[in-house]
């Protein structure tokens, strides 16, 4: 389906970090824009520029009412409000629980139920477990540690949405994608113990402190800058491909964390100044906590079949992420 003027689409968490950047594309796309959020993670100030052309309902997707008024009249859902951030794994795995599987399961009764065209939903890297087959492509098994580590609990828990997702496909007929983001980074990313490794060390960093590296920092990862993450979102929206299809949407170029936070130093003009500090898993997630050492996604699927080809590359984003914070903190 073509997302332009006429289309009407609703984004739940729209002024989160994601959601935002999103909401914003699709507007100047002329797209009739519906923001449902709860404000829990998400800020007014990240929809301030649009707030005035889209339509906003602040409420919770746990809650069915809101859910069935949010959804009516819309084309297009993009359902990506959840709970993120691996400490509130750790904290509040109920929250997690009850927030990513009962909400989401609203929305795709309610997308059912109204006749919604297309549901496309934010799934994640985090399904895959501690996998080490790299890298990892839609159709690898699930590799998860026991279910006392409270870090896997959102892994499960998308992982329920992804079945969730696929039995209204196949059982209901409901058009649904599938999106397993990789690491996204950028401006309006969290910056608090909750938000992302780059947004933390870029904040700690151009607060003169030493960037805070867990463990050994020889644990690898990919990043995807924001607006990658959106235009891959927006390609699978519109693809006549996609329909009951999961897609990777992430980078390929793998770094470790150590060196992610010796990068960031560098590109903040800090180089000399800062070196990074290591402190135990522990020490932050508590004693229930294990951590995967590489998670790197193939990419092949979203380019041969969605045309999607990440085009910021990693110095580029990180400095575009340190320029916009130091004009933000």
């Amino acid at each position: 389906m073509e997302l332009g003027e006429g289309t009407v689409a609703l984004i739940t968490g729209g002024a989160g970090f994601i959601g935002s950047h999103l909401a914003e594309e699709l507007v100047k796309r002329g797209v009739n824009v519906r923001i449902l959020d709860n404000f829990s993670t998400g800020k007014r100030e990240n929809i301030s520029k649009i707030v005035d052309k889209v339509e906003l309902i602040e409420g919770d997707i746990r809650d069915s009412e809101i859910v069935s008024k949010a959804v009516r009249g819309v084309d297009i859902v993009f359902h990506l409000a959840a709970v993120v951030g691996v400490k509130r794994y750790v904290e509040n795995p109920l929250e997690v629980i009850e927030v990513n599987t009962q909400g989401t399961h609203n929305i795709l009764r309610e997308a059912y139920r109204q006749k919604v065209k297309r549901v496309v939903f934010a799934s994640t890297s985090e399904v895959y477990g501690k996998n080490s087959n790299v890298p990892l492509r839609e159709d690898d098994n699930r590799v998860l540690g026991p279910t006392f580590i409270d870090r896997w609990c959102y892994s499960t828990s998308k992982a329920l949405d992804e079945h969730l997702c696929y039995a209204y496909y196949r059982l209901k007929g409901l058009d649904v994608v599938i999106l397993r983001y990789f690491n996204i980074y950028g401006p309006r990313a969290n910056t608090s113990a909750y938000g992302g490794v780059v947004s933390r060390f870029v904040t700690q960093v151009l607060r003169d402190e030493p960037p805070t590296v867990f463990g050994s920092g020889r644990q690898t990862r990919t990043f995807t800058y924001v607006t990658d993450a959106v235009e891959g979102t927006i390609l699978a929206a519109e693809s006549s491909k996609s329909s009951g299809e999961v897609f990777n949407i992430g980078s390929e170029y793998e770094i470790s964390i150590v060196s992610l936070a010796k990068l960031i130093i560098k590109l903040a003009g800090k180089e000399g100044h800062l070196e990074p500090t290591f402190i135990p898993y522990e020490k932050f997630y508590g004693r229930w906590f294990e951590d995967i050492m590489r998670r790197v996604p193939d990419i092949s699927k979203a380019k041969r079949t969605l045309g999607f080809q990440p085009k910021v590359n990693l110095e580029k984003g990180l400095k575009l992420t340190i320029e916009w914070y130091r004009k933000h903190l």
